[in-house]
């Protein structure tokens, strides 16, 4: 499990504007959250092979992959914003 539990852990890529959406969303919603980079990270690039992330966001909560951005973010926003931040809040509290 990543070092940083009870936290929403981001492995992003520089220019990656999925990752821009849900960093928004998480500040809109004070939900802590940590920014990894994967170009430059070793920890970001072991954990992404670790999970199997191939896009950019990686979206960890707790240890567990939540989200495929392609199916969390669509036309540039949250499609499902209540769900996502229940899914969130549940995953942080266990």
């Amino acid at each position: 499990m990543p070092e940083n539990s009870n936290k929403v852990l981001i492995l992003r890529t520089k220019r990656c504007r999925k990752s821009d959406v849900v960093i928004r969303f998480l500040e809109e919603e004070n939900i802590p959250f940590e920014v990894k980079y994967l170009e430059t990270d070793p920890e970001a690039q072991r954990l992404a092979k670790e999970f199997g992330i191939q896009s950019s966001p990686g979206i960890i909560v707790n240890g567990q992959l939540l989200f495929n951005p392609y199916q969390l973010i669509e036309k540039c926003r949250i499609k499902e914003p209540e769900k996502a931040k229940q899914r969130i809040r549940e995953l942080l509290d266990s």
